[in-house]
């Protein structure tokens, strides 16, 4: 594995959304709930500072919420807090989308401050005497709370780290950084191959499990099977043969032709099981055994039925 060719085709990346949490500790309530129950220290009272009609508010808090999810799916696992690996094959598609989300997110940010005012009296009268006007800040205060940031940075490449030291010392930190390197890719390889592991294990259970077949069975392992060949920067072949795998054997069908036919999915039930273990061997353990969900009648008495 080429460490140079792997630093141009990931970057570090970070996603930033913000917003107003709408709620507040507050002290009086929890000590009113200490005294009534004669107790100390046995929890705390977190006010909700807006009603449940406040669907302005949600609607910011959703577009924020597609946003992550969005990164999150297509981006790795990464040895640093906050930090994830972005592959330059999946960056256009990303940046792009996130963009699309920062102005809807910008557009349902201003809509919410437009509501605020009268948001503020509804929650006012819910809150009864539990409502305190320094809970809530001003407009203007209240327009910083809101953001979503995106931004990249190149990940880390020894052969470019060139600072005045002795060189040996010089070549001990870039040797550490290589490690670094490689042991970053571990990660993210076990993080991509981590979350179809966990598809195609649910898939295999509703196979085989007659009472649980339904028409999108198939659709969360068709859709990581077409997003993870391209998280693959490192060109791992062992990871690529059970991507491969699992697009040919697994993906292919649809959730209708799996319902319709009991032998096919017999047949592509056990094939799942055995790209799950190929999947644990890679990620260094072994795959959890498999258990029949209660009531289901067994495939094999199905077919006999």
């Amino acid at each position: 594995m080429n460490i140079t060719n792997l630093t141009s085709r990931v970057m570090l990346s970070t996603l930033n959304v913000s917003v107003w949490r709408a709620r507040r500790f507050d002290t009086r309530a929890t000590q009113a709930v200490e005294a009534k129950h004669e107790a100390k220290d046995i929890g705390r009272f977190n006010k909700r500072l807006l009603t449940e009609g406040a669907t302005s508010y949600k609607e910011v808090c959703a577009i924020g919420n597609r946003a992550r999810a969005l990164f999150d799916s297509h981006s790795l696992d990464y040895d640093q807090l906050g930090v994830r690996l972005l592959p330059t094959a999946v960056y256009m598609d990303v940046a792009a989308r996130l963009r699309a989300l920062r102005d809807e997110f910008e557009i349902a940010t201003e809509q919410f401050l437009a509501d605020y005012p009268r948001l503020k009296d509804e929650a006012q009268v819910a809150l009864n005497g539990l409502f305190d006007e320094s809970d809530y800040p001003p407009e203007a205060e209240l327009r910083k709370k809101f953001g979503i940031r995106f931004s990249v940075l190149p990940f880390p490449d020894a052969s470019q780290f060139g600072i005045d030291l002795p060189p040996d010392v010089l070549k001990g930190i870039r040797n550490e950084m290589d490690g670094r390197v490689m042991s970053a890719v571990k990660t993210a390889n076990n993080d991509l191959v981590g979350r179809l592991y966990e598809a195609v294990q649910h898939f295999a259970n509703r196979l085989y499990g007659e009472g649980n077949v339904r028409l999108d069975v198939a659709d969360k392992v068709r859709e990581l099977s077409t997003l993870l060949p391209k998280l693959n920067f490192s060109d791992d072949p062992a990871l690529a043969d059970i991507l491969a795998k699992t697009q040919a054997q697994l993906a292919c069908y649809t959730g209708s032709q799996l319902k319709d036919d009991p032998l096919l999915r017999l047949n592509v039930a056990e094939r799942a099981m055995e790209i799950e273990a190929q999947m644990a061997a890679f990620m260094g353990g072994s795959p959890a055994p498999f258990t029949k969900p209660a009531g289901d009648m067994p495939m094999l008495q199905l077919l006999a039925a």
